[in-house]
């Protein structure tokens, strides 16, 4: 998400936090919104369209909790995190029970509060990513609407319902873009811990030593800069879901104290000497093959025999038929809807692109590719060349090969041509545009214009 397009509020009392807050995040690009009180600020919140809430935890007519838990009701796409200089453990934990993302303790630095606010905004912008996806909760036998009615979907519902309401660990692995987490919140959302929060973790994304600290917690003093006690995910997500996104990227050694916690049940935070109980329930992504892994060493065996207790695959977009259809034109008409356009509808020719496509990056791939069409598209069919989708692999014309366009439109014949030309021109050039474009006689700006245009790679 660009700083221009975030909405930020910013509620605390004190006329010189919220003046210091407002300022530094004004300067990073972001709209602000400010609130001297939580009734101003739930005021704010009912009216605008916010990305991201900080959170003053004391006020005087409304507390931070209270506005935490208006916000999540009437606006649970907004992230918000409250400020405290009176942190403690029971009030981190509820306030990650109520839904916050996380919470700064006053004094905080500048650096670590941007930091805070970058991670913030980048969440919200994948909870919005999926929006009309996650609207879609509990049609069949309590398990999410994932859109789709293939046999490879039908399967997996069935599995979700069967599994959903035990406490078992579950591994679900797919490709990436294939949508592993809306598998995850559908367990969530059908089993007896539906009330309790469901919370997740990235273990590529964070270094070592910070993952430990975000799953375990820490203990006051337990390494410099530990000014307060912090509980982790374990202690947050208690009674409810916790998913460790992309479990393959774990280091080695959390691997071990990961394992510790799914047989005994119990943990330390770090720095901390009495043990903790784990009443989470463990759910696992991957986008790797962790039985390889496994047998190249660079994965617990016993760890991932504890975590694929069940086993949930999710197929590949280009695997699953008609429902590259079905997801196309429920991402039509909501970036149509969106962006202010009228009802928009695919050409046949857009159909078939679409169905003989890979989609590698299947169904993230499959919504951006929409989301461009809709900006990009002049009336109100989307075309093939709207799409700019790269010919199936095996069928791209080669030399002297004709390319037969007799049965599209003279538009999309004529878009088809010139993408496919510039795409081979462009692949013989190395990419190079400046060559490409003397060796084809065109004027640079002109091709760059183009290979824009059609979604070419080009230098």
């Amino acid at each position: 998400m660009s700083p221009e397009m975030a909405r930020i509020l910013v509620a605390d009392d004190e006329a010189s936090i919220l003046s210091f807050v407002k300022k530094a995040l004004t300067d990073e690009g972001y709209k602000i919104f400010t609130a001297s009180g939580g009734k101003e600020a739930c005021d704010i919140a009912a009216k605008e369209d916010l990305h991201l809430a900080l959170l003053d935890l004391v006020m005087p007519d409304l507390s931070g909790m209270e506005v935490l838990k208006f916000i999540r009701t009437n606006s649970p796409s907004t992230r918000v995190m409250l400020m405290t200089a009176f942190a403690t453990a029971e009030t981190a934990v509820e306030a990650m029970k109520e839904g916050a993302l996380d919470y700064l303790i006053k004094p905080f630095a500048l650096d670590e509060m941007k930091m805070q606010v970058r991670r913030a905004l980048t969440e919200a912008a994948l909870v919005a990513e999926n929006a009309a996806l996650r609207r879609e909760i509990e049609r069949r036998a309590g398990a999410p609407d994932i859109i789709g009615e293939s046999a490879p979907m039908r399967e997996m519902l069935g599995l979700i319902s069967r599994v959903a309401g035990t406490d078992t660990t579950v591994l679900i692995s797919g490709e990436s873009g294939t949508g592993k987490e809306l598998v995850a919140r559908a367990l969530h959302n059908a089993s007896a811990r539906r009330a309790g929060p469901f919370l997740a973790v990235n273990c590529g994304a964070i270094p070592e030593t910070l993952l430990e600290r975000e799953l375990f917690g820490n203990e006051k003093g337990s390494f410099t800069g530990a000014d307060a006690l912090r509980p982790g995910l374990l202690e947050a997500a208690s009674e409810g879901t916790l998913l460790l996104d992309e479990i393959g990227e774990m280091p080695t050694p959390l691997q071990v104290k990961l394992l510790r916690v799914l047989e005994g049940h119990e943990f330390l935070r770090v720095g901390g000497t009495r043990p903790l109980k784990s009443r989470v329930r463990f759910l696992s992504t991957t986008n790797r093959d962790l039985k390889r892994f496994v047998a190249e060493g660079k994965f617990r065996e016993d760890l991932f025999y504890r975590l694929n207790v069940v086993n949930i695959k999710m197929p590949p977009l280009r695997e699953r038929g008609n429902d590259v259809i079905m997801l196309a034109k429920r991402f039509l008409e909501r970036f149509a809807r969106e962006k202010g356009r009228p009802v928009m509808d695919f050409s046949k020719c857009a159909l078939k692109a679409m169905q003989d496509y890979r989609w590698p990056g299947n169904v993230r791939e499959l919504q951006n590719v929409i989301e461009r069409a809709v900006i990009l598209c002049e009336g109100s069919e989307v075309t093939a060349s709207d799409l700019a989708l790269a010919p199936p692999q095996g069928a791209t014309p080669g030399a002297g090969q004709a390319l037969d366009l007799t049965g599209l439109p003279w538009r999309e014949a004529r878009e088809s041509f010139e993408k496919t030309y510039l795409s081979r021109v462009l692949s013989e050039c190395g990419g190079n545009i400046s060559k490409a474009a003397e060796r084809i006689g065109l004027d640079r700006t002109n091709l760059q214009d183009k290979a824009k245009k059609y979604g070419l790679r080009g230098k």
